[in-house]
């Protein structure tokens, strides 16, 4: 369930929406709760809720006091995701699901504190960078690689699980690079670094991306950047401008119908942020056979592995370097690598066996807690 989708176009509802379609297609009995749109599909249900752009979203989170992050009213998406937990909730009682697996972090806190009334066993997937104090609320959560769930330790009795994000490796693919560059008005003849991010200097540091593009000196490379545009945004993309002219290109909101074509027009894709959980466009692009480029952070280096290049994203020409080193045939071998792993390990097929063997491991702890509940209750029974 995701109470974005329908209405919003993020991960969190790409993610949602991919998963109850490979379960489906696998016969695997499953309800995609939504909270806008239309039931499409004969699985889909549509949760009625008030929707985080809004301006009556928008005005009761303004009006609220400042302790009402307690009851959902601290942000829109969590007044949402409050809504929607409500809305809900009289449906789970009635149709007692076995499981619930979602991404969205208040709407499963709120379902893990009424799995009492529900009955559900509920497995958030950490994809939100969630405080550990939140985290410690729930029995079971799916981290998106072992590095994230190594750094909890002792987990005193939790169910928690590694599994990866997945990517749809048939619409990310390798395809003809010349005609994605025609599409996008790129220079056929240069060699392109890509960032597929938010446009901000906060998180996804692209100013730190500009600057170390600026110092690689080389006249065949050329910048592209596209991504959601943000408050950051308008400043941002005049400085990178004024810094970098003609050898930049700034594509703002690029629908995501198009965004396997932008990836296919790329030989290397970078990504500067200090901390990813797992970087969803990181495998889309290694998924196109792009090489890929980033920090030297734990789940980074595992999902990029040996198909790409690590460098210290906070050290003043380090990524300059990285980038003054590579070549067209390098970037095409690293990017066949790439899409190897990718199969391997980030299919949907590759992820979805690991999400049946996660669920099944819950199932079975269940059922194992209910015997044991039923013989406190009757002491004599075998």
């Amino acid at each position: 369930m995701s109470s974005g989708l329908g209405h919003i176009a993020r991960g969190i509802e790409t993610w949602a929406d991919s998963v109850a379609t490979e379960l489906d297609r696998r016969g695997v009995g499953v309800t995609l709760f939504k909270g806008g749109g239309h039931a499409e599909r004969p699985f889909e249900r549509v949760v009625r809720c008030l929707q985080r752009r809004t301006k009556l979203a928008d005005f009761l989170v303004r009006m609220a006091p400042s302790a009402a992050w307690r009851v959902g009213l601290h942000q829109t998406y969590d007044l949402e995701q409050t809504t929607f937990a409500l809305a809900i909730l009289p449906h789970l009682i009635r149709k007692r699901y076995d499981l619930i697996h979602l991404q969205d972090p208040w709407l499963a806190y709120i379902l893990e504190k009424t799995k009492s009334l529900h009955g559900a066993s509920v497995i958030l997937g950490h994809g939100t960078e969630e405080e550990p104090w939140l985290l410690r609320k729930f029995q079971h959560v799916q981290e998106l690689s072992p590095f994230y769930l190594s750094r909890h330790g002792d987990l005193e009795g939790r169910q928690w699980f590694a599994v990866p994000n997945f990517v749809d490796a048939g619409r990310f693919q390798p395809g003809d690079k010349a005609q994605a560059r025609r599409e996008f008005g790129l220079p056929e003849d240069a060699l392109i670094v890509f960032c597929c991010a938010a446009l901000n200097r906060s998180k996804k540091r692209l100013d730190w991306l500009a600057q170390e593009f600026a110092r690689v000196g080389r006249s065949d490379m050329f910048l592209v950047l596209a991504g959601a545009r943000d408050p950051e945004s308008a400043e941002l993309t005049r400085e990178i401008h004024a810094q970098l002219g003609s050898r930049v290109r700034i594509l703002e909101n690029v629908p995501h119908s198009k965004m396997p074509l932008l990836h296919r027009a790329a030989d290397v894709h970078v990504m500067c942020s200090l901390m990813e959980v797992m970087g969803i466009s990181i495998l889309e692009s290694m998924a196109s056979g792009v090489a890929n480029v980033g920090h030297q952070w734990g789940s980074v280096e595992w999902v990029i592995g040996p198909t790409g290049r690590i460098v210290d994203m906070e050290k003043p020409g380090a990524l300059a370097s990285t980038l003054r080193a590579l070549n067209l045939e390098t970037c095409r071998e690293l990017g066949q690598e790439a899409r190897r792993r990718v199969l391997d390990l980030f299919s949907v097929e590759a992820v979805v066996d690991q999400m049946l063997g996660m669920y099944d491991d819950v199932l079975k702890t269940r059922a194992g807690h209910r015997r044991e509940d039923a013989r406190r209750v009757s002491p004599g029974s075998a």
